[in-house]
């Protein structure tokens, strides 16, 4: 049902808009613990219902079925921690290299690695999930080597760094941080963020500084 012909509309004292919003963040709430549960291969429309307390007419009222969820769950994660590692990098634009990627590690890690289901899913269950989501996951690499690049040359322009062609190197490194934060965010007893922040500079400085 279009949003023009629920407009105004009310369902048990509520605008239906408002419940059709809360029922969509059910149903990826509850996608993400399944996904990351069973893994994306083993979930079915039907778990995701039975976690959401949703019926399966309800899920497809909001999505053609598990991959557009998954693919929207994915949109959401990835371009929250972008844009609080987008936030990191301008905060701390006139800091040295060692500052900025600790600042900009620290906060993709806690965005992403805080909630272990998210670093599971954006991390792990997408890839391999099929041919949409996998050239969906490669668009979303390229705005991240074309974000990370960038930091990469701004610090070079202002003599941190060697200059040199990062396009190569950054995609190296996201695929470093994503399976440090991955291995990190899974972990009982986790290691101290401190640590692994600093782990993560090491190997940052060094593919761009060589």
């Amino acid at each position: 049902m279009s949003q023009e012909t629920n407009a105004g509309r009310m369902y048990a004292g509520q605008p239906v808009e408002d419940r059709q919003r809360q029922r969509r963040a059910r149903f990826l709430e509850s996608g993400l613990t399944v996904f990351a549960r069973d893994g994306y291969a083993n979930s079915s429309v039907g778990a995701i219902c039975k976690d959401a307390g949703l019926s399966s007419r309800q899920f497809y009222e909001e999505f053609t079925g598990r991959e557009s969820l998954l693919l929207e769950l994915y949109e959401q994660i990835d371009g929250q921690s972008r844009e609080v590692v987008t936030a990191a990098l301008a905060d701390h634009a006139d800091r040295g290299a060692p500052e900025v990627i600790d600042a900009a590690v620290r906060a993709y890690v806690e965005s992403i690695g805080r909630d272990p289901r998210k670093a599971r899913v954006a991390l792990v269950e997408v890839v391999g999930a099929g041919p949409n989501v996998e050239k969906f996951r490669l668009e979303l690499r390229r705005a991240w080597g074309a974000l990370l690049a960038g930091a990469a040359e701004g610090a070079a322009q202002q003599g941190e760094i060697p200059p040199g062609d990062y396009e190569m190197r950054v995609l190296a490194i996201i695929g470093a941080v994503n399976y440090v934060v991955d291995a990190w965010s899974g972990a009982d007893p986790q290691p101290s963020l401190d640590d692994v922040i600093r782990v993560l500079r090491r190997v940052i400085i060094g593919a761009v500084s060589s």
